[in-house]
């Protein structure tokens, strides 16, 4: 069981742009997500924070696209989706990666976005791997991959090509 933050970057470190959208991730047209199934086999929960939540509430033409429990920080009042199984929480992160756990039933534990949100749990000493799909797009500004005022070091695990517009890096904690 690991705790794995998945999320698409722009080379610039970016993963969404000013506006809270994720429209950039399809300027250079379709790139091959396949390999989201695969990973999904592998996660038992999922943790992401109101942005990510409501870009999915407003850009899913399909119904909630997760069958597993979803932990949502929010302070905000969020609108709920009939039929997931999906919680708003606030506050420190700790209590709730023990909750995420126990939900993951032995499997890997998602944490879907944002930045800040994952930053929390990394400095905790709560995040074990970091798969990056880094797009090939600038964004110049808004919301960052990774927010942490201090340095932070990773180490290489693994790196894949997907189609000619993305690459997949696998970055495990040091």
């Amino acid at each position: 069981m690991k705790t794995i933050y998945f999320a698409a970057s722009s080379l610039d470190g970016f993963i969404a742009d000013k506006n809270d959208s994720l429209e950039w991730l399809f300027k250079n047209g379709p790139t091959d997500l396949s390999f989201i199934e695969d990973i999904m086999k592998d996660v038992g929960s999922i943790a992401m924070g109101a942005s990510t939540y409501l870009w999915l509430l407003e850009n899913n033409k399909d119904p909630w696209p997760y069958k597993i429990p979803c932990l949502v920080f929010t302070h905000r009042k969020l609108p709920l989706i009939e039929g997931a199984d999906i919680r708003f929480v606030q506050g420190d992160v700790g209590p709730h990666h023990r909750e995420l756990v126990r939900l993951a039933g032995g499997k890997n534990v998602w944490l879907a976005g944002g930045g800040e949100l994952v930053g929390q749990f990394h400095d905790q000493g709560l995040l074990d791997e970091m798969q990056i799909q880094t797009v090939a797009v600038f964004l110049n500004e808004g919301k960052k991959l990774f927010s942490r005022r201090t340095e932070t070091a990773f180490k290489i695990k693994e790196i894949n090509q997907r189609g000619d517009t993305c690459v997949d890096v696998v970055y495990t904690v040091k």
